[in-house]
């Protein structure tokens, strides 16, 4: 496991490269996970994932969450700041979706939002989310599954559990 203290230290290609070449499992699970909805790689990546069969599932908090304005708030966003994100991020990824077919599942939660999970076959990067802290400036936690199996199994747990 390696722990970075702000998940704004880990580069942009290492985001791409937990979900780049996958076979089995690709999961973006988070509040908005704007960076990949807007970022211009992404939908190749994940349409060569969905092409190699991999099942694709992305989980992001409902927009019309009802506590959503209190995250707003304790980051220091301006009211509507996530929801707008959030819709933006449904939208860009819908159209993925179009691409991508059946293999890729697009679902929303409406639960208080507690990490952010970032799934490429047997690696993640695991966020948890912390009050007053806005997503870049939170600690991040780069997990393998043969070398921090246990904590990797309970995270693949949780998201489980949140998508039902």
């Amino acid at each position: 496991m390696t722990p970075y203290a702000d998940r704004g230290l880990i580069t942009r290609q290492q985001w791409n490269g937990i979900i780049s070449g996958n076979v089995s499992h690709l999961w973006l699970y988070g509040m908005a996970e704007f960076g990949y909805a807007s970022d211009d790689e992404v939908p190749g990546i994940l349409a060569e994932a969905a092409a190699r069969d991999c099942r694709i599932r992305v989980l992001l908090l409902h927009p019309g969450y009802a506590d959503i304005a209190a995250i707003d708030a304790d980051e220091g966003s301006p009211g509507g700041t996530l929801a707008a994100r959030t819709r933006a991020a449904l939208a860009r990824f819908g159209q993925m979706r179009r691409t991508c077919g059946r293999q890729m599942e697009i679902r929303t939660y409406n639960a208080p939002p507690t990490v952010s999970v970032v799934r490429g076959d047997d690696h993640m990067l695991v966020t948890p989310y912390l009050r007053f802290f806005v997503g870049s400036n939170s600690p991040t936690f780069e997990i393998r599954a043969e070398s921090a199996g246990k904590m990797f199994s309970r995270y693949a747990r949780h998201f489980r559990s949140e998508e039902h």
